[in-house]
């Protein structure tokens, strides 16, 4: 055999090398193929814990009795021009009618209309403060105005109707924001300041209150600047001179600011046209005083509670079903399941069947025990869906409890699901556990991988020296073969 050919090439003592390591990495490499194992199987709880947690927050909505899911309602309207309508749970199955007879409008006052190049104010030679008084309700007291001073130098005055008017419009707007600033009315309470050209050269001082409504009117102080404007006329505004656009009237029922309409019969006034209150547990929100009498409908919003449960019995059949995939073997793959040894999560399948099948104690009426009562119906692996709709329909229709009973009593599907899942999934439990047990093996492969990468590093350097020490001696025993190779053919011809 003819070592030489074999030593002499570094492809060759590569080889070599790779072969004999390749031999002793077996101890290395199950670690490694044990760690992928754990990262897989963290990887499938992770995956677990989200399913369940999703669960848990879809029982946890369904046994809200703050929020009464089951008790939704809603609301239609005969003529959505005129009104939209929505409804709260409070809100009293039945019909209402309506006629809008006023929307609501804010508070609007002008000044008489100004030539733009006239100087009507020069006779004003000092510096002139007026106060406007706005709404600034408080908790204690919704009623609460409050008096803002606004001051405008008398320079102003030397100007002409134009320059004047926007000097006014700014004095007024700059006593607004730091009244805001300093906290003493809200943002949506200040009055707001302009000037308008309705013809070509011709200029008004327009003022709007932050908000419709009678409370939200502007009322003004005494002051020879406003009556000369007559922004605050008691009259209608007309041709050239200034006053209220809409009457402001002394009270909520005489104000035309005010909102007026007949809800069954009854007479309602409003600052808002988002009116509240009026109908219990339904927001109106008017949109034209069309006078005419409309309908409003409020229902069991079916569709809704429908809904709801839907995505808990959703979340509750993709739970299941990861669940299987994750623990049990099929025929069509020879794969195990990761979570196959894990008896916990095995179990979690039976145990969630078991909630669902069985009658819940301590409902309104036994007609209504169990989930086949509502129309709810699972198939042979356990999914669970609304089988027959019109059950559903029927019990919540006739009582909402028949339907939430059965999902948010003590006993009931969604608080006992709520509270097993619970223990899988919040902080401190069985998934966090696992998840952190896998951590710390994971850390412990890595730290005993790192050593056997050590050890082969330096097993591959040993065999190179030997490998290198071995082409040596090999050079050297070509060199003496050779040698006496010539010795001979030189003594022997």
């Amino acid at each position: 055999m003819d070592l030489s050919s074999i030593y002499s090439s570094q492809d060759q003592i590569n080889f070599l090398i790779e072969q004999t390591l390749s031999l002793e990495k077996g101890p290395r490499d199950s670690l490694a193929t044990r760690k992928t194992s754990l990262t897989a199987k963290k990887s499938v709880l992770s995956d677990l814990n989200a399913k369940l947690s999703t669960l848990r927050n879809k029982s946890r909505r369904l046994t809200d009795t703050f929020a009464e899911y089951f008790e939704a309602k809603k609301a239609t309207s005969s003529n959505t021009d005129a009104l939209t309508v929505s409804a709260g749970n409070a809100a009293a199955v039945g019909t209402s009618s309506i006629r809008i007879e006023r929307l609501a409008a804010t508070d609007t006052r002008v000044s008489q209309k100004y030539a733009d190049s006239g100087t009507d104010f020069s006779g004003f030679g000092t510096d002139q403060t007026f106060s406007i008084e706005v709404a600034s309700p408080t908790d204690e007291d919704p009623d609460n105005r409050v008096s803002i001073d606004v001051t405008v130098a008398a320079d102003v005055f030397t100007g002409t109707n134009d320059e004047v008017l926007s000097a006014i419009s700014d004095a007024i707007n700059n006593a607004m924001t730091e009244a805001v600033t300093n906290d003493e009315i809200e943002n949506a309470n200040k009055v707001v300041a302009s000037v308008v050209s309705e013809e070509n050269g011709q200029s008004r001082l327009v003022l709007r209150s932050g908000a419709s409504g009678f409370t939200n009117r502007m009322d003004f102080g005494a002051s020879g600047l406003l009556d000369t404007l007559e922004v605050n006329a008691g009259a209608q505004s007309s041709g050239d001179n200034g006053g209220y656009i809409t009457n402001v009237g002394s009270s909520a029922s005489d104000s035309e600011l005010n909102a007026k309409f007949l809800l069954n019969g009854l007479t309602f006034y409003r600052d808002s046209n988002s009116v509240t209150g009026a109908l219990p547990g339904v927001t109106l929100q008017l949109l034209d005083d069309s006078n005419t009498e409309e309908t409003i409908t409020v229902t069991s919003d079916v569709a809704g509670v429908k809904a709801e449960v839907q995505g808990f019995l959703d979340s509750y059949n993709e739970s299941l079903k990861f669940l299987r995939d994750k623990t049990q073997a099929s025929g069509e793959s020879s794969t195990r399941p990761v979570l196959a040894d894990e008896y916990a999560y095995r179990n979690m399948i039976s145990t969630l069947r078991s909630y669902v099948a069985d009658e819940v104690d301590g409902v309104l009426t036994n007609v209504y025990n169990s989930l086949y009562d509502i129309g709810i119906e699972g198939d042979r692996e356990g999914n669970l869906r609304i089988a027959d709709a019109s059950k559903f329909t029927e019990a919540l229709e006739t009582n909402p409890q028949y339907v939430s009973d059965l999902f948010n009593l003590e006993d009931g599907f969604a608080s006992k699901i709520e509270d097993y899942v619970d223990n899988f999934v919040k902080a401190g439990g069985t998934i966090s556990s696992n998840k952190k047990n896998i951590d710390q093996q994971i850390t412990s492969l890595n730290d005993r991988i790192s050593f056997m990468d050590e050890l082969l590093e330096r097993r591959e350097k040993q065999l190179r020296d030997e490998f290198s020490t071995l082409q040596g001696l090999m050079v050297s025993f070509q060199n003496q073969q050779n040698y006496f190779t010539a010795f001979s053919s030189a003594l022997y011809g």
